[in-house]
């Protein structure tokens, strides 16, 4: 018997399995581009939203028992360097929810995306805080620093649609802002530090996730393909190429909750190829089509994986 069998399921959540949301949300915006793109009934993209809000609530009951039962797992959580970095991850959720729910919900779509992007302003301002006030080895620093900056990159997806130009740009210039600045931080880690540790790996694919969401948001504020929208795509794409040669090793990993790393950003880049090639005025080709079924083999992966670690027990080891 495991020790997570003697404990309730809340006192081993881990902070960073709120990414899982983000996947699973993402698997939903791959799906509604790729609907649209073809033709299709939003089948998968609904089913995708759906499991998207009900992981999302579960995963907020559980950890709000871990933070009133376990108040001291949950400190030690946000103290540490790299896991106070998911802790955005709860307003992207929020933006990514409102985003995928707009054409249904209406009103209850923009509580859901400005509850998030308030929310994802706050964290920022925390987080910015808890880096200026420790001090920290450069080799700490890792990709996972991103997801502050890609949740206010993301927010112009969801601004704009409703008339809120000028919180749209608020917010993307904060996310290019640090992303700029963390991507030069990162790099320099990344080329001149040892390896990553096992656990942190697979947030090298958080790499991908600003350029493919710029693209994307630039696209909604400027509402054409221009040179921005080209440089952001260029960008994305390289990374992905990078990254590319790298999957084989990411999967030869043991399962860490850090796999969903792999998910919204793969994603994120899929969207924005779609939304490339209808700008460009091609129509969507094989490649296309393996990115659709590429990231929803990751995620599908992932998420079986997630659920044989917490029948498992496996949780408690992470």
């Amino acid at each position: 018997m495991t020790e997570s069998r003697s404990e309730p399921l809340c006192a081993h959540v881990p902070l960073p399995l709120f990414a899982s949301v983000m996947g699973i949300a993402g698997l939903g915006l791959v799906w509604r581009a790729a609907e649209e793109a073809w033709g299709l009934a939003p089948v998968v993209s609904v089913a995708a939203t759906v499991a998207a809000a009900v992981v999302f609530v579960v995963l907020l009951a559980l950890y709000v028992c871990k933070s009133v039962r376990y108040r001291s797992r949950v400190m030690v959580e946000l103290a540490h360097p790299v896991r106070i970095n998911f802790l955005p991850t709860l307003s992207i959720n929020l933006i990514l929810l409102g985003i995928l729910s707009r054409p249904w919900l209406g009103p209850v779509s923009d509580g859901l995306w400005q509850a998030g992007a308030l929310l994802q302003l706050i964290l920022t301002i925390v987080i910015v805080n808890v880096w200026f006030e420790a001090e920290r080895p450069a080799d700490s620093i890792n990709p996972a620093w991103f997801i502050p900056a890609v949740g206010n990159v993301l927010v112009p997806l969801a601004a704009i649609p409703s008339g809120q130009e000028l919180v749209a740009w608020f917010f993307m210039s904060i996310g290019l802002f640090f992303w700029v600045i963390l991507g030069t931080m990162v790099f320099y880690r990344l080329v001149t530090k040892p390896p990553m540790q096992p656990p942190m790996q697979p947030t090298l694919v958080v790499m991908l996730a600003p350029p493919s969401v710029a693209f994307l948001s630039w696209l909604q504020i400027a509402g054409e393909l221009n040179g921005p929208g080209y440089f952001f795509y260029a960008v994305a794409l390289l990374t992905f190429l990078v990254l590319l040669p790298q999957l084989p090793r990411f999967f030869r990993l043991p399962f860490f909750p850090s796999w969903w790393a792999y998910t919204f950003p793969l994603a994120a880049f899929t969207v924005s190829s779609l939304a490339f090639v209808e700008q460009y005025g091609l129509e969507p080709g094989a490649i296309q089509i393996g990115l659709v079924a590429l990231t929803t083999a990751v995620i599908l992966l992932v998420a079986g994986r997630t659920i044989v670690a917490v029948a498992r027990g496996e949780m408690s080891k992470h």
